[in-house]
């Protein structure tokens, strides 16, 4: 009977090492009272809001959206005075290449839907969409034989300001994660491919997470000989 104890006991502890080991989080969905919706992670929907909450698993082979570092504070080069001859041009102009081979991410247009809902895209000009129009049937009521309407109205889009440009970038890939995490079924499938792809332009682009110069790689390369 003991033994039996200690493995149901073991069995528990098991289980529960895995729940500690999947990190988790919990989405909030949240619609205003003008339909617009946004998404934030483990803060309640404001008051007015329509909430849906959904706690998902971090865990992933796409890597979760980090903000890119603080640029550090580098002091002033203090000149040395030497009698070695001046260093050759070809690493510095090497380390600029490096500096300069991340370009700005696409230029993006902040849209606005009729309905009070926004998103970016990379162009100003969307498609035209179908706005309904209340149509009335039999005796002036809904429903009994009216038909369907709409009206065709474009969206209305503004350029993200050029020192915006990385936190609007940083803003719709964490907003391209939430839709994936927070979708279900065969909805899944598209917004993660949509998130894996705004990532990596975010990623390669200079808004994105700093990476090593051939001249800091020569540096580490020198220090460990």
């Amino acid at each position: 009977m003991t033994r039996k104890v200690w493995i149901c006991a073991a069995f528990a502890c098991a289980l529960l090492a895995g729940r500690v080991d999947a990190a988790t989080t919990v989405i909030y969905r949240c619609t205003d009272a003008a339909g617009a919706v946004t998404f934030q992670n483990d803060t309640p929907c404001p008051a007015g809001h329509a909430q849906q909450r959904r706690v998902v698993e971090m865990a992933s082979q796409i890597p979760a959206f980090v903000a890119p570092p603080a640029a550090p504070v580098v002091p002033p080069a203090v000149p040395l005075i030497s009698r070695l001859p001046a260093p050759a041009a070809e690493p510095a102009d090497s380390a600029r290449a490096d500096d300069a081979a991340a370009e700005p991410p696409p230029a993006l247009f902040a849209c606005r839907v009729y309905d009070n809902s926004r998103y970016w895209r990379e162009d100003d000009t969307p498609p035209p969409r179908c706005r309904p129009l209340q149509t009335v049937g039999i005796g002036g009521l809904p429903g009994m034989g009216a038909g369907q309407a709409c009206e065709q109205v474009s969206d209305v889009c503004e350029a993200v300001p050029a020192d915006a440009l990385c936190s609007t970038w940083e803003t719709r890939v964490r907003e391209a994660e939430f839709r994936w995490r927070f979708a279900q079924g065969a909805a899944q499938a598209p917004l993660r491919a949509e998130y894996e792809q705004l990532f990596t332009i975010w990623r390669d682009s200079s808004c994105g997470p700093a990476r090593p110069t051939t001249a800091d790689q020569n540096q580490r390369g020198t220090a460990t000989r």
